[in-house]
């Protein structure tokens, strides 16, 4: 993939983005959409999946390439098809109810790292991860896990009573000469 240089244009209070060749400089550059198939994976368990991309060409040099748009298209199409949320869906869970990418994860539990790469579609949740994004989509989850966090985050005096202690046995001569003496014996 190849990062063209974009030119914006304002006319009449609208913006318009315009490419610059990354070939040859020249900005007048047309785009298209192809039908392309999109491989994943390598050897015998390679994935071919159809895809839509935008492509840019260059009517000055001809060159042709494409930029961030298509590789989105390519990762959305990758989640489809393993029926995982799409970077977008993810970021838009964590956005409804209102948290930034850190607090997020400290209540969720979620590595902050993990999840932003989810977001930024440089790797693919597993299947269990999604299915707990997927449950924190209602808020009533969320409002339950939220409410849990906060307990873990801030022990109380009350948390700290609720302490379980375990009775133990207290070893005397009597019970160490019991000890002793124990022999294992299998019945016949």
């Amino acid at each position: 993939m190849t990062h063209p240089k974009k030119n914006s244009n304002s006319r009449a209070g609208r913006t318009t983005e315009s490419y610059i060749c990354p070939n040859c400089d020249h900005d007048i550059v047309t785009m298209s959409i192809r039908s392309d198939i999109y491989r994943y994976g390598s050897g015998d368990s390679i994935i071919e999946l159809p895809i839509e991309i935008p492509v840019y060409k260059c009517e000055s040099c001809g060159f042709q390439f494409t930029d961030w748009k298509a590789e989105q298209i390519k990762q959305n199409a990758l989640c489809r098809y393993f029926g995982v949320l799409t970077p977008k869906q993810i970021s838009s869970i964590r956005k409804r109810l209102g948290m930034s990418r850190k607090r997020f994860a400290e209540v969720t539990g979620l590595g902050e790292a993990s999840l932003s790469r989810w977001e930024k579609g440089i790797n693919i949740q597993n299947p269990a991860m999604d299915r707990y994004l997927r449950l924190l989509e209602d808020p009533e989850n969320f409002r339950r896990l939220l409410n849990l966090a906060s307990r873990n985050d801030s022990p109380s005096d009350e948390n700290e009573q609720n302490v379980i202690v375990f009775p133990h046995l207290k070893l005397d001569e009597a019970l160490r000469r019991e000890q002793l003496n124990f022999t294992l014996r299998f019945a016949l």
